[in-house]
């Protein structure tokens, strides 16, 4: 459905690590069908923040935070019920996480 791979897909071996940024770009113009967004988010490997500054409240030069995904939302990229799904899918809701996993601490 879209060129960009999810998170342990081929051809995101190193130094070509995909993009939450440009991913939630694509479910925004439509590319991307919300089930499989969701899915893809919850499961992304979130790096850490690094470098925050007040006057620049996004990592800029960062595409893989969870303040990328708070930014999807706050833009209408996303809605709060997607995020609070994607939520649900990492923590684990009253199913467990989505992917079986244990729930994380």
């Amino acid at each position: 459905m879209n060129d960009t791979p999810a998170p342990g897909e081929p051809g995101t071996g190193p130094g070509q690590t995909p993009s939450l940024r440009a991913f939630l770009g694509l479910y925004a113009a439509g590319f991307v069908d919300r089930e499989q967004m969701i899915a893809t988010v919850a499961a992304w490997p979130f790096e850490a923040e690094e470098g925050m500054d007040e006057g620049h409240p996004e990592p800029t030069h960062q595409d893989n935070t969870l303040s990328v995904l708070a930014a999807a939302r706050l833009l209408g990229q996303v809605t709060r019920e997607d995020v609070e799904e994607i939520q649900r899918r990492i923590d684990g809701g009253p199913d467990g996480p989505a992917d079986g996993a244990a729930r994380r601490p």
